[in-house]
């Protein structure tokens, strides 16, 4: 069966009048690195008020259109499902239009785009009238809908639905970095984003791929469930860099306190992509008090392409307790033989994680309960313990406690 890229149905003409040359004009430049202010709008949220995108929050330089289908936005004909209709929605023709005056303030409005199992295979996407599309095909059909239809600024991808990290997963990833984010032809507007998570496959491997997020502006993380936001923070940033990573908040866990410590913080070298915030259409004062107090450095620092630690560190595995993988990091103040295994509660040992010569940086290691010689554990207590002895002859040793719980 030939493959073409479908029509965008006539549908769409209404659309693109309302895209005129005249408000595409008016896109704004990406923010500067650590001033991105993400905030997602959520059609079908609860609470006591419903904002339109007009209002939702005063402070947001990045807005995301979250959970309503890219496609159905662009050709209601065919992908019609009324999902993003609301008290303040009857007609998509009303959501564009708000679109655009956000555009002509200066946001960047990006669309969220589900990953799924579908992407691990070679037809990621069917069209409604049944044609499978390739990776290049379906990166080509998002582009069409997101940037000739709809005039957007970018794609926010959703990473935890079921699907796999192998190699059909990363060209859609790559070919989709044609079009957005910094390797595309306008990545000085166009902006290519992933909201990620440990729990969440194949986020670990996303936020930990310095390949994969060279063709991102940034990855956020959206384990709100978790306090520790430092950990949450470095679990990607030591493999990808602060200028890369963001923590995200949702008013569900945290109250404002936290939120806005989230906010203000920073990492002792460089600098963070800045902050989400999922407070969806209902809660504009938390959303634009935790915005207010992101605090960006006044004078520009240079990252390196890894940073190098202040100290010797292993840090608390994340997540934890855990079921079957999780991460351990840790941090070489200098050059070293580098020796990370796990034991049981009677010392012995289980596997080894690293053992070799490393330079100074930092450093991730996973560990899954259930494969290798790990295959067969059961619920309990584990050992992690790092020892580092550098070439100097100095020696640096520390154990943590993990908890496997199945």
């Amino acid at each position: 069966m030939k493959k073409n890229l479908p029509q965008i149905s006539s549908a769409i003409f209404f659309l693109i009048i309302l895209a005129s040359p005249l408000i595409q004009n008016l896109n704004a430049e990406i923010p500067s690195a650590g001033n991105n202010k993400v905030a997602y709008y959520v059609y079908d949220s609860g609470g006591p008020d419903h904002y339109p995108l007009t209002s939702f929050t005063d402070e947001a330089n990045v807005v995301v259109l979250f959970e309503g289908k890219l496609w159905e936005l662009a050709d209601s004909v065919h992908y019609e499902t009324g999902w993003m209709r609301n008290v303040n929605y009857h007609y998509y023709s009303e959501i564009i239009r708000d679109v655009r005056i956000l555009q002509s303030r200066g946001v960047k409005v990006l669309i969220n785009v589900d990953d799924a199992a579908s992407w691990s295979t070679s037809t990621p996407f069917t069209t409604y009238d049944g044609i499978g599309y390739d990776y290049k095909q379906f990166a080509a059909f998002i582009k069409a809908c997101a940037i000739d239809s709809l005039h957007l600024d970018g794609i926010s991808l959703d990473i935890e639905h079921g699907a796999s990290w192998n190699e059909a997963y990363k060209n859609l990833l790559k070919e989709l970095g044609k079009y957005f984010g910094p390797k595309s032809s306008d990545s000085s507007s166009q902006m290519y984003i992933a909201a990620i998570y440990s729990g969440g496959a194949p986020g670990p491997k996303l936020g930990q791929s310095a390949e994969i997020t060279s063709y991102m502006n940034f990855i956020m993380d959206m384990a709100y469930f978790s306090s520790f936001y430092v950990l949450r923070f470095n679990q990607w940033a030591n493999s990808i860099g602060n200028s890369k990573t963001m923590i995200g908040v949702l008013n569900d866990y945290f109250d404002l306190t936290y939120a806005t410590n989230v906010a203000k913080w920073q990492p002792t070298t460089g600098t963070k992509a800045g902050v989400m915030v999922y407070a969806a259409n209902n809660l504009k004062s938390y959303t634009d008090s935790v915005f207010r107090s992101l605090t960006v450095p006044s004078t520009e620092v240079n990252e390196p392409e890894q940073n190098i630690p202040q100290s010797f560190a292993l840090l608390q595995n994340y997540p934890n307790p855990f079921n079957p993988s999780t991460t351990i990091s840790y941090s070489l103040l200098q050059n070293g033989r580098v020796s990370l295994k796990v034991y049981d509660m009677l010392g012995r040992e289980i596997i080894t994680l690293a053992d070799e010569v490393k330079p100074a940086g930092n450093y991730s290691a996973e560990f899954t309960a259930g494969s290798g010689s790990a295959s067969a554990l059961s619920s309990g207590v584990y050992f992690a313990r790092l020892i580092v002895e550098t070439e100097n002859y100095k020696s640096y040793t520390k154990t943590i406690k993990m908890i496997l719980s199945k």
